[in-house]
């Protein structure tokens, strides 16, 4: 899909059919578009979507901005990510909440908040987003040089379709994970296959059996992801390809 339509978002239906449409698009620079016109229905100006991967002991950011290049340049700088307030409080609640109402613990915190004043975001909204898998969370920062009372009335008016939207982008980067992953393993229909066989516990034997392939090919293609994956058994490949968007969780 191209990037949105350009005319401007001026109704709930409008609003949830451009939300809708996250997933067809092919590009970060489609998707940025399609959330710029969001969050000015909202009545917002910025926003910021980072997308929390864990792989074993290692987590993952990505980041969709549309905000000052110069707030972007600073949160790095001073690797804020590591304390940030909306990050901890996304790993631990589902709800939207403003941001206002989300404590800050330490000087640190603070001041990577009185930064942000500065920078588009004087207040606004935090929406959480999590996939069916722990691996995987969403947040969604919604923001505006304007004071509290803003972003409460946008947060009141709009909070179902902000959700939306966050679980939206969580599920385009999702997709994105799990396609760059492929391409950068170089794994193919048979492989993924195996990995799922091995999530439900099968034996080489019963893989190779219930695909329909000889069992040398079965065993040497496991024996290859391991390998690819770094991990020490089925068991840890299958937690790996799991955290890399690779294969579906187990619910």
């Amino acid at each position: 899909m191209g990037r949105v339509r350009p005319e401007l978002i001026n109704s709930f239906e409008f609003a949830n059919e451009s939300i809708s449409w996250i997933s067809g698009y092919e590009n970060e620079a489609a998707v940025d578009d399609a959330a710029r016109q969001i969050v000015r229905y909202f009545g917002l100006e910025a926003f910021v979507f980072g997308a929390l991967f864990r792989s074993g002991e290692r987590e993952h950011y990505r980041y969709l901005v549309g905000c000052k290049p110069e707030w972007c340049f600073l949160y790095n700088q001073n690797k804020w990510y590591a304390i940030d307030p909306f990050i901890e409080y996304s790993l631990h609640h589902t709800s939207p909440v403003l941001a206002s109402d989300v404590p800050l613990s330490s000087p640190g915190q603070q001041r990577m908040m009185a930064a942000a004043a500065e920078h588009g975001f004087r207040s606004g909204v935090v929406v959480p987003a999590h996939s069916d898998s722990s691996v995987r969370v969403g947040v969604l920062y919604l923001g505006t040089d304007q004071g509290p009372a803003l972003a409460h009335r946008s947060f009141v008016r709009h909070r179902s379709l902000m959700r939306a939207f966050a679980m939206e982008l969580l599920e385009w980067w999702d997709v994105r994970l799990r396609d760059t992953s492929r391409a950068e393993f170089e794994f193919d229909e048979l492989d993924l296959e195996l990995l799922s066989k091995a999530q439900d516990h099968a034996t080489v034997e019963e893989a190779a059996r219930e695909l329909g392939v000889p069992f040398e090919r079965a065993r040497s293609r496991y024996k290859r992801l391991a390998q690819k994956l770094e991990a020490p058994s089925k068991r840890y490949a299958v937690e790996r390809a799991v955290a890399l968007g690779l294969i579906k969780p187990k619910s």
